[in-house]
This record gives structure tokens, C-alpha cells and sequence, in this order.
């Protein structure tokens, strides 16, 4: 891709200014696609123009200059062969777009496959045709007749590296290899990792926020599998670019020459993008006396459990968060739990189960209606997106709100692609409530709606990040609106009031805060075992209010330090996240 004439500089110069003197005589598209160019003519930059710029309609898609710049050096200063890691809601996608649009106008891409997770296929398939004109079948159409009989294909990772379909995608020779989620491939023993590095290609574009995980090894190997050979042997890497006593970087303008060949990275801070506002709602409410009765046997009950058997964390963590979702997630594990006789604490889960039968009235539910009506009494185009992280809940959301005449639609991991897509669709055109399960929090592109509400909080803040991130992105025009639901003096409103806003979450990017829990977690423990611990080892309430009081004293040290290493690191990195993602 990369036989072009350079230009010399006074040929640059009066290049650009003849451009930028016809922009006032150009149509808008014209003139938009005109100032790009010239920027990087005044720039000194080898005008290797992308020609299929021209074809594109100004109304389908809207071209930003950090994404044409993507594009660019992707395609001739990286000879087609690129990380491209712009931070969650720059565009990566536009910018993969953009790029295959070029090849295809340069006749090379005969062959072309794309792979992303599961969910995400079909709005990639739609997101190429609508905004580039480029025709893909993907796996989940029917008309998908196995990977050697299309040219054009858009797949699930998984589907590709299953036994059926393995040595087909492994025989054929591609032009182009697109993997969205790179980060899905950072370790090299996963089947995921051994079919990429096993893949024949000549042009190769991965996409990823958080192609640093957990440590630079998760780098190493995602870069390994473009360039081979960039950065040596593991321990090569390792000895050269880590200093393994201070878990800092050495030889930092060496490592930054050699990501700048393959990476391109493009923050929001830096980009002339104007993000709308992001308005924060925060509401606890006073729990019925019998949803308190409720959750304090639910608490006694885990803790009692857990001081008996560790090895029971991750259910007991489970039934703390479901009591406060609702009473109905609660009732279907409970009723597991007590047919499981060899467990104990018989008496105990049958006065949870009493207990639950005797809520009446589920306090979310009625303040949740609350939210919905101010939202349609006062905004424009009022639809709501409303996030559980359990599907009886969720339900018991959707029958309550169809109950009060409200065109609901429910969104979960049990769909298929197709229905997927379909209800987004139905939502975009219906409005109402959407009710989703978290299997909607990463990828999907929902600027039509602005108004979120986190019906129940997830302990993870990336989670509720990567939620927000569904509806405040490039391409929404209004301020957007979430709203935190919480039960007042449960662990839920320990979570978003001592600790959330003590880091200031909600004004946060899934960069900062990964950065502030890979450092939090280097010790082994999650987020989420940390919150756990606190709860189930206090022996009262005042020792539990100062036990979350002194984690979110933690929190804004690693945050100061986060941001100490972001500094440290920005001459490498170029603000590359070295943080956790807990996709």
C-alpha cells in the first residue's frame, strides 16, 4: 500500500494553500473533505491522498480528522498492518470503515474478513453498509454458506475457531484480517490467540480501547501477532523495556519508536471533539420495613455462611446483589439453595423465603416510574434505557412499566443476534423503556437515547462506565442523563456514595478508571472481593461506614497514582491506558 511519490515541501505548502482558498467556492461535504486534506498538506505531510474519500456521502457518515488521520497512517506509513487503539466512542469502527472503503476503491481486497464478538457482528455488517457502502454477509444470515463460500464475511471469533468452521477460515489465504476487540487475543494460550497467529493474510487492522490488560505482556502479545519480530523474544521484551523492581518502563523512547510503527492512538482529551454534557442523578430511597427486614436477613445469612465456608464467596456475593435488585432475583436462587439439602441453614433460608413473600411493595419499581414520567413530561424525544444485571428483575421491571401503559422492550443474552438487532430497531422507532441485562454494555451504539438509568448498580465501576459509554459517544447531540438507584443503608448505597463518587466515577473514561484498578488490584484481589470482604467482616454498622470510608481513601491514592504513572508513561504510550478491563 505504500507505493506513492513523495512531495517536496514548497510543493506541499502551495498545495494546501491553493486548497484552502477553494474552500469558500465548495459545496459543505466538499469543503469538510477539502480542510481535512489541507491540514495535512500545512502539516508536511506526503499528500498519498485517500481517494475513496470522494465517494462517501456526507449524509451517511461524518468524517472526523482524527479518523481520517486513522485511516491514513494505517494504510501508508503502517503498510497496512495496525493497532488501532483510539479510547471507548472515538470511532474505531468509522475508521476500519474508512480504510476498507480505500481498499476496495485500490482493488485489493478480494478477499475480506471480519471478526468481533458475538454481539456485535451484525451491527458492524449494518454499520458498513449504511455508512460506506460495503456489502458483507455475516455468519448469522441466512444465507452464510460456510467461510470458503463468500468473499466478504463479518463473523463471530468464536464461530471462526470452532471445530466446524477452523480449517476452512485456516485455508484460505485473505486480503484483509479486521479483529475488533483485540484485547479478546492477549493470551497466547486461548484458542482465540492460536487461530489469529495460525491466520494467512496481507493486511491486518486490530481494534481495541484496552490493549493493556493487566501488564505489558498483554501488549506484547496482541503486537507480536501483527509485527512478529518487533519486539523480540517475551523475554527479550521483558528484560529491554521493564524494570521488574519498580514496575516501571526503561528505554522508553526505543519502545515509543517501535509502537509508533504499529500504533495509533487518539485520546478524547486530545481530539477537537465536543462531547455533550453528562448530568449525574443520584437517589437513594428508604426501603420498605419489610424489604429491611429482608435484606438484613439476607446479610446475617451470608455472613454466617461465609465465616463457615470461603469457598462459597462468589454465590453469597451473588445473593447480596441480587436482595437489592429485587425480591424476585432472590426467590430463584434461594429456592435452589434450600433444595440442596446437604447445605444447612435450613431455618434461615426458609425465613428468607417467608420474607420475600411478604415484600408487598418493591420500592425501586415505584421510584423507578418516577424517573420514566419526568423523563417523558420534560425531554424531547424521551427514551429511557434502564439497566439490571438480572433477568427476573428485569421482568418484574417490564411488566410493572407495561402495567402504567408504557411500550417496553426487553433486551438480554438470550436473544439471538437477529432479535438483537431487531429491538434496538423497534426501540429507535417506538421509543418507550428498554430494559437490558448487561449484555448490552459493551459495543453497541444507542446515541438515539439519552437517558440511562442503573436500576441496580454493578460493584465493578467499569461496568457502569462501559454502560454509560452505550449512549455518551461520538454521534450523540443532547446532554445525556443517569440516573443511580439505590436502597438507602445497604451495601449498594455504601458502593455509590463512599466509594463511587469519592473518585468521582461518573466523570470518568474507561481509561482512567482501568488505570485505577489495575493498581488497586496488583495484589490479587478484585473490586468486588474487596467490597465483599468489608461487608461480611464488619461487626457493625459504624466499623462498616469507616471500613468504606478507608477504601475510598484508597481509591484516591491510586488515583493520584494513576495519574502519576499516566505522566510518567505519556511519552511511550502517547495515553495509552496501562489499565484492567473487565470485559
Amino acid at each position: 500500500m505504500g507505493d506513492y511519490d513523495l512531495v517536496d515541501t514548497e510543493v506541499i505548502h502551495d498545495s494546501a494553500e491553493a486548497l484552502l482558498d477553494s474552500i469558500e467556492q465548495s459545496s459543505a461535504g466538499d469543503a469538510h473533505l477539502q480542510t481535512l486534506q489541507a491540514v495535512r498538506l500545512q502539516a508536511g505531510q506526503p499528500d498519498s491522498e485517500l481517494k475513496s474519500l470522494k465517494q462517501l456521502d456526507e449524509e451517511s457518515v461524518k468524517l472526523l480528522e482524527h479518523q481520517v488521520d486513522a485511516a491514513y497512517r494505517a494504510l501508508f506509513d503502517m503498510d497496512g498492518k495496525a493497532l488501532l487503539a483510539d479510547e471507548v466512542g472515538l470511532g474505531k469502527t468509522i475508521e476500519v470503515g474508512m480504510i476498507l472503503k480505500e481498499m476496495q476503491f485500490r482493488e485489493t481486497d478480494d478477499s475480506v474478513l471480519v471478526l468481533t464478538p458475538a454481539q456485535l457482528a451484525k451491527q458492524w455488517q449494518d454499520e458498513l453498509l449504511e455508512k460506506f457502502g460495503l456489502q458483507f454477509v455475516c455468519n448469522y444470515d441466512d444465507e452464510f454458506h460456510g467461510f470458503d463460500a463468500h468473499d466478504h464475511i463479518i463473523a463471530s471469533i468464536d464461530t471462526a475457531k470452532s471445530e466446524r468452521h477452523r480449517a476452512t477460515v485456516l485455508e484460505r489465504d485473505w486480503d484483509i484480517l479486521v479483529l475488533d476487540e483485540a484485547h479478546y487475543v492477549k493470551n497466547e494460550e486461548t484458542d482465540r490467540y492460536d487461530l489469529i497467529d495460525r491466520l494467512s493474510y496481507n493486511y491486518v487492522f486490530f481494534l481495541t480501547a484496552t490493549p493493556v490488560q493487566n501488564d505489558l505482556t498483554d501488549l506484547y502479545n496482541v503486537v507480536s501477532l501483527l509485527r512478529p519480530g518487533l519486539f523480540g523474544t517475551r523475554e527479550q521484551f521483558q528484560r529491554q523495556f521493564v524494570d521488574s523492581r519498580q514496575e516501571t518502563l526503561v528505554n522508553r523512547e526505543d519502545l515509543r519508536e517501535r509502537l509508533d510503527s504499529v500504533m495509533i492512538r487518539n485520546r478524547r482529551a486530545e481530539t477537537d471533539i465536543d462531547f455533550t454534557e453528562r448530568t449525574i442523578d443520584t437517589r437513594t430511597f428508604e426501603p420498605t420495613p419489610e424489604e429491611r427486614e429482608l435484606y438484613e436477613a439476607v446479610s446475617e445469612y451470608v455472613r454466617a455462611t461465609y465465616s463457615e465456608d470461603q469457598g462459597q464467596k462468589l454465590v453469597l456475593m451473588l445473593f447480596q446483589k441480587e436482595v437489592v435488585s429485587s425480591p424476585a432475583a432472590l426467590r430463584y436462587t434461594m429456592e435452589d439453595r434450600l433444595d440442596d439439602s446437604q447445605l444447612g441453614h435450613t431455618d434461615q433460608l426458609e425465613e428468607i423465603i417467608d420474607r420475600i413473600e411478604a415484600v408487598r411493595t418493591v420500592t425501586k419499581q415505584e421510584r423507578l416510574l418516577d424517573i420514566v414520567e419526568e423523563a417523558r413530561d420534560h425531554l424531547e424525544e424521551a427514551r429511557v434505557i434502564v439497566f439490571t444485571q438480572f433477568r427476573a428483575t428485569q421482568q418484574e421491571v417490564l411488566n410493572r412499566l407495561a402495567e402504567q401503559g408504557y411500550v417496553v422492550h426487553a433486551f438480554h443474552g438470550g436473544h439471538s443476534s437477529s432479535e438483537k438487532e431487531q429491538i434496538v430497531e423497534n426501540f429507535e422507532q417506538e421509543g418507550g423503556v428498554l430494559v437490558s441485562t448487561d449484555s448490552m454494555s459493551e459495543g453497541r451504539n444507542l446515541q438515539f437515547c439519552n437517558i440511562m438509568v442503573n436500576y441496580d448498580l454493578p460493584w465493578n465501576p467499569m461496568r457502569v462506565e462501559q454502560r454509560i459509554g452505550r449512549i455518551h459517544r461520538i454521534g450523540q447531540k443532547r446532554r445525556v442523563y443517569v440516573f443511580n438507584m439505590a436502597l438507602e443503608g445497604t451495601i449498594e448505597e455504601y458502593v455509590l456514595e463512599r466509594l463511587y463518587h469519592k473518585i468521582d466515577l461518573f466523570q470518568q473514561t474507561v481509561g482512567e478508571l482501568s488505570a485505577i484498578l489495575t493498581r488497586l488490584e496488583k495484589s490479587g484481589t478484585s473490586f468486588e472481593d474487596e467490597i465483599f470482604e468489608r461487608l461480611v467482616n464488619a461487626d457493625s454498622e459504624v466499623e462498616l461506614e469507616n471500613d468504606f470510608d478507608a477504601m475510598a481513601v484508597d481509591l484516591q491514592e491510586q488515583h493520584d497514582l494513576a495519574q502519576k504513572l499516566e505522566e510518567f508513561n505519556s511519552g511511550v504510550f502517547e495515553g495509552f491506558d496501562l489499565g484492567a478491563s473487565d470485559d
